[in-house]
């Protein structure tokens, strides 16, 4: 969820033209991205029949069913007070309801946008840290990919904006989290500020606050409906003197987007997470900061699920590997689920999360040569023998079967086209449990993979089987 600026409604007035999401705590612009999916159309057509005249004595009339009624859409909020007296604030100013928030935005950089300099990948590495430390006691996150588990993502510019350091884009982080039998989800953004404190606007803040450092928060505990159904909510927005404005929103929406009834996190928590010194855009960036770890994939179409209590299971295993000659940005053995994934479902294809298996990817140098390394672990439904068909529409290089029924896939890399930018070498071990273990080697050119042999004693290593 991204806050916004719109006045909360008054009550009673809950139809779809003033169906507007209000839950604004800062006159910040955060940017939004806007992914758009397409959907092709169906077209169903109907044969006429044309009765023979001789048998048929009187027209035929047909009776059109009554439209049903449109379901409206309603989304409420708490009704706003004014005047009123907010604790912290000399003066509250009335309701906007013109006040709004949005912008198309895009990644062209990664961590890498010259319009924040700031921001870097090892700063983000090293805010989540800070983020993860601040956490209170018994506040677990999700077993899910990094980039859903509380870790800051790349700052995307506004599309079509000519100054964008002026823009205020902002790094977010966000996972569900759960604590004893409530559970619920943080979300958080991080700009660099360049405008002055935002004055106190009803329905906005429940209160300000000015900490020992300078910093000031607003404090927020509010809920929405929409249709019926009541989220829960508790926003922070924190200023800090350096010019940092954190934005820290936990609700009890959980799996399913459906509402707990329980914030996991109070808004003294909140505040604190908020008032962080690591998550400071003026923070330096500890020394030997490791860059954010490769995005990997399991790029299978069907795998029972693997619990984290097995990913720390396997973890143990790959951590054991000697990789000889091998040099690492970061260790084997921090298995998550994999991110979002296209994957071929029919002839178009469908972008969905990927198989629940388990995936790292690390960076790798071996003899001067650069790569990249992707170990994805998954439970296929039916094992593959040499008769079979092979388990992904390329056909493997080579396939054999071993004395205890492990079956061994190889492709190799095709000849690289002109505009070829990457090839991969890969080896798939499917054992007789139906335990896969997908190994690939990626690189610019051929000679920089890794070969076949060093892949292969990897995903042959004894105990990297789910049981």
């Amino acid at each position: 969820m991204v806050p916004d600026n719109n006045e909360p409604e008054v009550p009673g007035n809950n139809d779809a033209e003033s169906a507007k999401p209000s839950r604004a705590v800062t006159a910040w612009t955060t940017g939004l991205l806007c992914l758009s999916i397409v959907a092709g159309g169906v077209i169903v057509g109907g044969l006429l029949h044309h009765p023979e005249p001789g048998l048929t004595t009187a027209p035929v009339t047909t009776t059109k069913p009554k439209p049903k009624p449109e379901k409206k859409h309603t989304y409420v909020t708490p009704p706003v007070t004014y005047p009123i007296q907010i604790p912290g604030c000399a003066t509250v100013e009335p309701p906007d309801k013109n006040r709004s928030s949005g912008m198309v935005a895009e990644n062209k950089f990664g961590y890498d946008n010259p319009a924040y300099p700031w921001f870097s990948g090892p700063k983000a590495v090293a805010m989540s840290a800070a983020l993860h430390d601040a956490l209170p006691d018994g506040v677990s996150l999700a077993f899910e990919a990094a980039e859903s588990s509380l870790f800051f993502q790349p700052i995307f510019s506004p599309a079509g904006t000519a100054d964008t350091a002026q823009s205020g884009g902002s790094t977010t982080a966000h996972s569900k989290l759960t604590r004893g039998d409530r559970a619920g989800a943080l979300f958080i953004s991080v700009q660099q500020g360049t405008q002055p404190i935002p004055a106190c606007v009803a329905g906005t803040l429940d209160e300000r606050r000015r900490l020992p450092d300078g910093t000031t928060v607003d404090t927020h505990d509010t809920w929405s409906e929409t249709d019926g159904v009541r989220t829960l909510e508790r926003n922070v927005t924190a200023y800090a003197p350096d010019g940092t404005v954190v934005w820290l929103s936990a609700s009890d929406v959980s799996d399913g987007g459906k509402p707990t009834g329980t914030v996991p996190m109070t808004i003294d928590e909140l505040v604190t997470a908020a008032a962080a010194p690591g998550i400071r855009v003026t923070t330096p960036v500890p020394p030997g900061t490791l860059d954010p770890p490769l995005a990997c994939h399991t790029w299978t179409a069907a795998s029972a699920a693997i619990d984290e209590a097995t990913a720390r299971r396997l973890d143990t295993v790959l951590a054991r590997i000697p990789l000889d000659g091998l040099v690492l940005d970061r260790p084997l053995g921090a298995l998550r689920p994999g991110g979002f994934a296209l994957v071929v479902d029919g002839p178009l294809g469908a972008l969905r999360r990927a198989a629940p298996g388990v995936c790292q990817a690390v960076r790798v140098t071996a003899a001067g040569q650069q790569s990249e390394l992707n170990i994805a672990i998954t439970v296929a439904p039916t094992r593959p023998t040499e008769s079979a068909q092979p388990s992904s529409s390329d056909p493997p290089t080579s396939m054999r079967t071993l004395p205890d029924g492990t079956v061994v896939e190889t492709r190799e890399p095709e000849a690289a086209g002109a505009n070829a930018t990457r090839v991969m070498r890969t080896v798939l071990v499917t054992r007789a449990s139906g335990t896969a273990v997908r190994v690939e080697s990626t690189a610019k050119t051929t000679p920089e993979l890794l070969s076949a042999a060093q892949l292969e004693a990897i995903a042959l290593t004894p105990g990297l089987e789910v049981k």
